[in-house]
């Protein structure tokens, strides 16, 4: 399938996520072996760590990802920008409206933000 670049892209897609913060504590961080897809996105744990905030250094959490990138298809410049663009997202909490944030609350009233 390799040689038939259409046929890959038809049945396996263009990009691909996986999770590995699922299984543990720590941070989980991925490298895809072979480049199947143009973007590979691993998602590890969310780990606490000192980080600055308001010029002040206070515990924060942080999310371990790898974001991989085809070099062949995909241009240094808008993989940055991607990148970029996809930090803020997450920071933002985008697509988190405050009924999400409220119903995840009511569900484990009580429990840390780590699962």
């Amino acid at each position: 399938m390799q040689r038939y670049p259409q046929v890959q892209k038809k049945f396996l897609g263009t990009v691909g996520i996986t999770a590995v913060g699922m299984f543990g504590k720590g941070s989980g961080w991925g490298i895809p072996t072979a480049p199947i897809h143009s973007l590979f996105l691993t998602l590890g744990g969310i780990t606490e760590k000192p980080g600055v905030v308001d010029g002040q250094i206070a515990i924060r959490e942080y999310l371990c990802l790898t974001v991989s990138l085809d070099h062949d298809i995909i241009d240094g410049a808008p993989a940055a920008r991607f990148v970029t663009r996809l930090k803020e997202l997450i920071e933002s909490g985008y697509g988190l409206d405050e009924s999400t944030v409220e119903s995840q609350q009511a569900v484990a009233p009580g429990a840390s933000k780590k699962s």
